[in-house]
């Protein structure tokens, strides 16, 4: 695979002592380390919000462009996307599994949705499905900004509800989706010899008349289930992954594209090579940091 623009999200990770590199991009920490680095304020970031990015549209709004037209789509005022999700109890709190170590596919979304339409009907809404991806569908548009997935996914579920005045309307929905999950486990997950899913957290929402955008689509490669359902990969320029997924995507001692970037922390840094040989750097701690806007508009171009 030949492609100039690397992008790893969760590539870097907080630490008591600024910024890390996350474990399984360890294979090509002496490469990283001597690239140049240019580093900017940004926000958490999925593969799928990642791209969404790029394209200057809502995560939400980019699932809906891909559903087929049927009459129960008719009636939808809101879109979100409704990712799945693992979890493990702790002494305190409840801890997300990393997305990119999550097995789903489109089999898994068809029994979510099998599952947990006829509660959702009783409230105004529908679950859909793109490809492998989930997307929420709603009569009555929800007044609520819950934290988007990439904040969540490695950490632990918010004890709070959301901001807004739905907020505890979409947290006491999302509890009501976990005790069906428990009730009605997927078997043919069982069968594959894969974990539970626990639940469905619901994120980067949208009006639905947010789904048409101008920005032409770009071929990126992916094993992320939900980015995967909205791209191509053939020719593909542009890799998007969770650094679980990078060794299916570049093999140990490939070649790197000539640009990459790594999100993590609130930040990002993009990496370049450099005309001159350096030696590696110690640590990632951000210098000189730049605004998101800028990073953006470097990438669009």
């Amino acid at each position: 695979m030949s492609a100039s623009l690397l992008i790893v999200s969760h590539g870097l990770i907080s630490n008591q002592d600024g910024l890390i590199l996350h474990p399984d991009l360890l294979l090509w920490q002496q490469a990283l380390a001597k690239r140049k680095q240019q580093w900017f304020t940004f926000s958490s970031k999925n593969p799928l919000a990642m791209y969404a990015t790029l394209l200057g549209v809502e995560p939400a709004s980019l699932l809906a462009s891909h559903l087929e037209s049927r009459p129960p789509l008719n009636k939808a005022k809101q879109y979100w996307v409704a990712s799945p999700y693992h979890a493990q109890l702790t002494r305190d709190s409840v801890r997300v599994m990393p997305e990119g170590m999550l097995p789903w596919c489109a089999e898994d979304a068809a029994w979510a949705c099998d599952v947990l339409n006829p509660l959702l009907l009783e409230e105004g809404m529908h679950l859909e499905r793109v490809g492998a991806a989930l997307l929420l569908l709603c009569d009555k548009p929800w007044h609520a900004s819950p934290a988007v997935f990439a904040d969540i996914a490695g950490e632990h579920l918010p004890n709070r509800h959301p901001s807004g005045k739905d907020g505890g309307h979409m947290m006491r929905l999302m509890s009501e989706i976990q005790m069906l999950f428990k009730q009605t486990p997927a078997p043919h997950r069982s069968v594959r010899g894969d974990i539970t899913i626990h639940g469905l957290w619901f994120w980067g929402g949208c009006d639905a008349n947010e789904t048409e955008f101008s920005e032409e689509a770009k071929a990126v490669a992916s094993r992320d289930s939900f980015l995967s359902a909205v791209v191509d990969g053939k020719g593909a320029n542009i890799i998007i992954t969770e650094p679980e997924q990078l060794p299916e995507l570049i093999k140990q001692g490939g070649s790197l594209p000539q640009q990459i970037l790594l999100l993590g922390g609130e930040h990002a840094v993009l990496l370049k090579k450099s005309m001159l040989p350096k030696l590696a750097k110690k640590g990632w701690q951000p210098k000189t940091v730049k605004k998101e806007s800028e990073l953006i508009s470097i990438l669009r171009k």
